[in-house]
C-alpha cells in the first residue's frame, strides 16, 4: 500500500511538473509574439512617418516651385556678376589629392638636418584613405525647387564652368552624393560662402554664394544631407548657387551627370512642371 501511494504521488507530481512546464512555454510564446507584434509595429510606424515626412517635403517643394514659377523674370537675373578665380579652386582641390597629382598626395622635400619632419597636409591623408575610387551610386539635383537662370558654356566670352539655379535666400542646398567636405569658407575669391565636397578619387561638387554653411572641413556627408542654405554672398547679382561637378581638374556639365532636372528647365512646359510633382 505504501509503495503504491508513493507511486501515486510520484505521478501527481510528474503531471504537475508537466502542466507548470506548459504554462510556462505558453507564457514565453505569448510573450515573445507579443514582442515580435509590437517590433513590427514600431518597423511600420517609421516606415509610415518616413513616407509622410517625403511626402510632405515633396509637397513643400512643389509649392515654392509654384512660387519660383511666378517670379521667373526676376529670378533669371540672378546671376554670378563676375568670373570666378579658377587658380584658388584648383589649389583646394590639389592640396586635397585630386586633379592634377592624379589620387596621389605629392611628396614632399626632406627636412634638413636636425628639423622636426614637415606635416602633410590633413585634408590630403583625409582624402586618400576615405573615398572610394569611383562612386557608383545615384545623384540628386543641389535644390529641390528654383530656376536655372545660368547654363554651363560659353558666357561673356568665357568658359562658365556650372550652373546658376536661382531661388530665395534660404532654400535649402543638398550633396548630390555622399562625400567628404574638402572646403567649406568664404577665402576662395569670387564664389562667397562655398562648399566643396569629394566624391571619390578624382570626382568633386561645389556649391557657392551660400548665405550660411552647415559643414566644416572634414565632415563626411550623405547624398541629401543639407550642408548650405542658398545666398548671393561673393559675385553675385542676387540669391543664387553657383554649382560645379568636375573630374579632377577638368569642370563637366552638370546636365550630363545628374539625373533629369525636377527644375523648371523649360519655362511654360507642362511637361517640365508635371516633373516637379
Amino acid at each position: 500500500m505504501t509503495r503504491q501511494l508513493w507511486m501515486l504521488g510520484t505521478l501527481v507530481l510528474l503531471i504537475g511538473l508537466g502542466s507548470c512546464t506548459s504554462v510556462q512555454q505558453s507564457d514565453w510564446y505569448d510573450k515573445a509574439h507579443d514582442t515580435t507584434v509590437k517590433v513590427a509595429d514600431v518597423a511600420a510606424d517609421k516606415t509610415s512617418k518616413a513616407a509622410a515626412v517625403a511626402s510632405t517635403q515633396a509637397s513643400k517643394a512643389f509649392v515654392r516651385m509654384q512660387h519660383y514659377l511666378a517670379e521667373k523674370d526676376v529670378l533669371k537675373t540672378f546671376t554670378d556678376s563676375s568670373e570666378h578665380s579658377e587658380t584658388v579652386v584648383l589649389d583646394v582641390l590639389h592640396k586635397a589629392g585630386v586633379g592634377s597629382h592624379k589620387g596621389v598626395v605629392p611628396k614632399r622635400p626632406a627636412a634638413a638636418p636636425g628639423a622636426a619632419p614637415a606635416a602633410t597636409a590633413p585634408s590630403a591623408v583625409a582624402a586618400a584613405g576615405s573615398v572610394p575610387d569611383q562612386y557608383a551610386g545615384t545623384l540628386q539635383w543641389p535644390l529641390e525647387a528654383g530656376v536655372v537662370s545660368s547654363e554651363y558654356g560659353e558666357r561673356w566670352g568665357k568658359m562658365h564652368k556650372g550652373i546658376d539655379i536661382a531661388a530665395d535666400v534660404g532654400e535649402p542646398v543638398y550633396a548630390i552624393a555622399p562625400g567628404e567636405v574638402i572646403y567649406a569658407g568664404n577665402g576662395l575669391r569670387g564664389y562667397g560662402n562655398v562648399v566643396i565636397l569629394r566624391h571619390d578619387r578624382q570626382r568633386t561638387s561645389l556649391y557657392a554664394h551660400n548665405s550660411a554653411l552647415n559643414v566644416k572641413l572634414g565632415d563626411h556627408v550623405a547624398r541629401g544631407a543639407v550642408i548650405a542654405q542658398l545666398g548671393s554672398t561673393g559675385h553675385s547679382t542676387g540669391p543664387h548657387v553657383h554649382f560645379e561637378i568636375r573630374d579632377g581638374d577638368t569642370p563637366l556639365n552638370p546636365r550630363s551627370i545628374l539625373p533629369a532636372s525636377k527644375l523648371a528647365d523649360v519655362i511654360g512646359d507642362p511637361a517640365a512642371l508635371a516633373m516637379v510633382r
